[in-house]
């Protein structure tokens, strides 16, 4: 329950940190998908979209699916953080190596997180480039996030929550098995030196966010691609994946890929420390000694 607590908070804080860079990541990663009409706003950079979306939109474009976010961070962090405990004191009985213990424990925290993150991810990025495109081709979501799970369900139902389930699977779960078999491996020489951990984070972060961008740029076009369905026309991950190598190049599967790093590294540091931060402190509140 302590783990429960911390998860919760810290999840909530990185994701309120890192929002407008999310938002960034997310345009960048889709843009490739209306080249050569305009049914969605170009940028050249992560600069040139925060200026353009702040000039055209406002700073609260940049915060859009903030509410749902937050309000499923703290079961869905807390699950993460839990399956990752349970998943490391069953490796501990075994002689799993630490390397693939770090990574079985990771890949098993995704799947437990993802039974509320897959839904969540899709409406908030939805809200996220509902700006970006032409006025024309604009899915009106409403002003909430409560209004754009009101809508998407009115017009597609349960399905329209979960139409990138499995490659979701493949792009968190794997990177949150490289985040923390290098986290770990990395923390365990930081503290024989006696140097700090954040670091460790932040090397984690880069090599995990960069090596899951094409499968993360998959998933966020088939998220949105109901938005636009003349835009995005996918029939499922592998198609979407050769559509971008013959239409973009293959150099586009890593189209965003410096805000997703910017976004998910900062994230999981943020709450990899502020969760164990505040272990002890929700040990106590619950009444309990670890």
């Amino acid at each position: 329950m302590d783990s429960l607590l911390a998860g919760s908070v810290a999840g909530i804080v990185a994701d309120i940190v890192t929002h407008p860079i999310g938002t960034i990541k997310t345009r960048l990663q889709v843009q490739g998908a209306s080249a050569g009409s305009s049914s969605l706003a170009q940028y050249g950079s992560i600069g040139d979209a925060a200026s353009r979306i702040l000039r055209a939109e406002g700073v609260g474009a940049l915060y859009r699916g903030v509410g749902i976010v937050v309000a499923t961070a703290a079961p869905a962090q807390g699950l993460f953080f839990v399956g990752n405990d349970a998943a490391r004191s069953a490796l501990a009985a075994t002689s799993c190596p630490s390397g693939a213990s770090n990574f079985l424990a990771g890949f098993f925290a995704q799947l437990c997180g993802s039974l509320l993150w897959v839904p969540m991810d899709t409406i908030k990025e939805r809200m996220q480039v509902e700006g970006q495109m032409a006025a024309g081709s604009r899915e009106a979501l409403g002003s909430s996030s409560a209004a754009a799970v009101s809508a998407v369900f009115r017009r597609e139902g349960p399905r329209g929550f979960y139409p990138a389930y499995w490659i979701h699977q493949w792009t968190w779960a794997p990177f949150n098995g490289l985040y923390f078999a290098i986290y770990e491996a990395a923390k365990e020489a930081a503290d024989a030196r006696g140097l700090p951990a954040w670091p460790c984070g932040v090397v984690a972060g880069v090599v995990a966010g960069a090596a899951t961008n094409p499968a993360d740029l998959v998933k966020t076009r088939l998220q949105v691609a109901r938005a636009d369905p003349k835009t995005f026309q996918y029939a499922g991950a592998v198609d979407c994946a050769a559509q971008i190598v013959r239409r973009e190049g293959p150099a586009a599967l890593f189209d965003g890929a410096v805000a997703r790093c910017a976004t998910v590294t900062p994230r999981l540091t943020i709450c990899v420390l502020v969760k164990d931060a505040l272990m002890p402190r929700a040990a106590a509140l619950l009444g309990r000694r670890d």
